[in-house]
């Protein structure tokens, strides 16, 4: 019996990407691939000008976002989810925002977990590049 359950889930492996329907319990099957978009950053930004050192949970209300998306920057490393709405940036958040590093240029989920990452990289003002958004309006001479 294992040996089918172990070829059902490599063939929903091997169709990911595209999706499939399970044959075990009917649920569509499908991996997703996520960018960072200036949404994201802008929530991101919120976050670390609310958190403090006495309190860096920041409720996600408390800060700015178009959509319910901004949980991706989970994936990216650059935020962690506490319970109850409850986000704090990370050290490499902070880093991204201030545009020293870079962060994949995508990552691919499925089932809420990174099962892969692109090689290229971007920079947070690539993310940032669409409209007339402008990093030093958010940030102010720092």
């Amino acid at each position: 019996m294992s040996e089918l359950i172990d070829d059902a889930v490599m063939q929903l492996y091997a169709r990911l990407e595209t999706g499939s329907e399970c044959p075990c319990c009917g649920q569509m099957v499908k991996s997703y691939k996520r960018r960072l978009r200036a949404n994201h950053v802008k929530f991101l930004l919120d976050l670390i000008e609310k958190s403090t050192r006495d309190e860096p949970w920041v409720h996600y209300r408390e800060c700015r976002f178009a959509g319910r998306d901004y949980n991706y920057l989970a994936h990216f490393g650059l935020a962690e989810f506490k319970d109850r709405g409850l986000w704090q940036p990370t050290t490499k958040g902070r880093i991204f925002a201030l545009g020293q590093t870079e962060v994949p240029e995508w990552v691919e989920v499925y089932n809420n977990r990174v099962i892969g990452v692109a090689e290229k990289t971007v920079h947070i003002h690539d993310c940032l590049n669409a409209g007339d958004f402008n990093l030093v309006d958010v940030l102010g001479d720092t």
